[in-house]
């Protein structure tokens, strides 16, 4: 009986998990850590390109920051205090994906460069200053 009970909680619990979409509940703002973010903008996007990959994020837990950068995975650690966010170590694979590559620069600069963020409605901002460096989205998990 009670190895019966002990399976069907661990199954129980392995299907929960499963559940988990990275989506906040309704009605409250989406939290900085423990959600992958889709980037949607990049001020140093550049000219002539056509679009964004669509698969570029980055995701924030407990000090490491983790993402796909269009081409490369990169990794590092951050430091959140209030809406001061700074990113540090930052590195990343070194595969070459032609015009990837930008916006995987552009990405890494903005990364670099971040002193603070702001979560609204819409999603995330990454600022230096008042200046805008990238805007992000939930990443909503379409697998389910």
């Amino acid at each position: 009986m009670k190895m019966g009970l002990l399976v069907w909680a661990g199954i129980s619990a392995c299907w929960l998990t499963a559940c988990n979409n990275n989506v906040p509940p309704a009605g409250s703002s989406s939290p900085l850590e423990g959600t992958t973010w889709k980037l949607t903008g990049l001020s140093s996007l550049p000219e002539g390109l056509p679009a964004l990959p669509q698969d570029v994020t980055l995701r924030m837990d407990t000090g490491r920051v983790t993402g796909h950068a269009g081409c490369n995975r990169y990794f590092g650690t951050y430091t959140l205090s209030g809406a001061s966010l700074q990113f540090n170590g930052v590195g990343s694979t070194k595969m070459f994906c032609d015009a990837a590559m930008k916006v995987e620069e552009g990405l890494l600069q903005s990364i670099s460069n971040t002193g603070s963020y702001h979560v609204q409605e819409s999603g995330m901002v990454l600022l230096k200053g008042s200046d805008t460096l990238a805007r992000f989205t939930v990443l909503r998990d379409t697998a389910q």
